[in-house]
């Protein structure tokens, strides 16, 4: 199960998906390199999705190979140079990043 912080939560409050949609943590795969990651988007629900509620409400839906592979991990809120952003932090390596 991957935690999400109380300062994480309030950015994907922030989203509004389309009716029959959901603000997803899906697996991506970067076109230019092959690598792995993960990525936030708009898609519907699965259901064996890890499910994060705020105040009774989905906030956001985690893929289930997602909140597997990053079990333990938190999910939380950095600063960028760009603005606030979300960040992963693994309980292994510390955090995840992508180098911007």
């Amino acid at each position: 199960m991957i935690t999400v912080t109380e300062e994480a939560k309030k950015i994907f409050h922030d989203v509004e998906p389309p009716e029959g949609t959901v603000l997803r943590l899906d697996p991506v795969t970067d076109q230019s390199t092959g690598r792995l990651g993960v990525g936030i988007s708009i898609g519907e629900p699965k259901s064996d999705d890890q499910v994060v509620k705020q105040d009774g409400e989905d906030l956001l839906h985690i893929d289930a190979s997602v909140s597997e592979t990053l079990d333990g991990s938190l999910l939380n809120l950095v600063e960028t140079p760009n603005g606030p952003g979300i960040g992963i932090t693994t309980p292994e390596n510390g955090p995840l990043t992508d180098g911007s």
